[in-house]
């Protein structure tokens, strides 16, 4: 397992294990009603056809969800991913030399960068089940479905590479889009200090995509339907504007 991967798996259950001490307070609530503001991070590894062009990513973005008295949550999400582990390789192998190198108008080889780009946005249809005294907390169960889409953000100087500048660099960069959905177990907690609103949990996302260029290695558009995979880590920050609940507060 990559060493990043153990360091976020390490720090999820340090997270879940401190948010579900935190929750055993002996109190009573109400369940709340409002609406919850979402910032989040992932740690993402693809797998499927999407392991095929890409490594380890990154993933950030937010939403927003309005949590119902039956502690239902309904909501809409937008993801931006990004990285720079990319395994497809041979992409300019038609206009490159021997060694896979483009040449330049001065002659030179120009410095080429590859990074993975893309982003996600679906809505989303959760329910909290309160493991405490706490009925605004407690495990999260989440399904999400909408539109995914990535590609492979190819950096170079066009203005001394013409066989890649302006139109035809799309003609390399792999844009790929379909639609998805999405599956999150956690734990979300909600207590009436603000900066105490986290959720954590294990995500998993299946896009049903295609691509939507023609190739120029290949000399042709590939209509294969993939099967594009996300295993990831979520953990983020919530700012809920949800009605008072009341509180009983016992002592023994």
């Amino acid at each position: 397992m990559d060493r990043r991967v153990k360091i976020l798996f390490s720090s999820a259950v340090f997270f879940f294990s401190f948010l579900a001490g935190n929750a055993q307070q002996v109190r009573d609530s109400i369940p709340a009603t409002g609406f919850l503001f979402q910032l989040s991070y992932a740690a993402q590894l693809p797998a499927g056809d999407l392991a095929k062009r890409f490594g380890f990513n990154s993933n950030v973005g937010g939403g927003v969800a309005y949590k119902t008295k039956s502690n239902w949550q309904f909501g809409a999400e937008f993801y931006y991913l990004f990285g720079n582990i990319i395994h497809e390789t041979g992409i300019f192998d038609t206009i490159a030399t021997s060694t896979g190198n483009l040449i330049a108008n001065d002659g030179n080889y120009p410095g080429i960068s590859f990074f993975e780009r893309g982003f996600d946005i679906q809505l989303s249809a959760g329910k909290l089940f309160p493991v405490s005294k706490n009925l605004n907390s407690g495990i999260l169960v989440k399904f999400s479905a909408g539109y995914i889409q990535h590609h492979i953000n190819i950096e170079i100087p066009s203005d001394w590479t013409p066989q890649v500048a302006n139109d035809y660099l799309q003609g390399y960069d792999r844009l790929t889009a379909g639609v998805c959905i999405t599956e999150f177990v956690g734990y979300q907690y909600i207590s009436k200090k603000l900066y105490l609103c986290f959720f954590g949990g294990f995500e998993f996302t299946q896009g049903f995509t295609k691509s939507l260029r023609y190739d120029f290695d290949l000399k042709s558009q590939n209509t294969t339907m993939r099967y594009d995979l996300l295993n990831s880590i979520r953990v983020g920050w919530m700012l809920p504007l949800l009605q008072e609940h009341k509180l009983k507060f016992y002592t023994y």
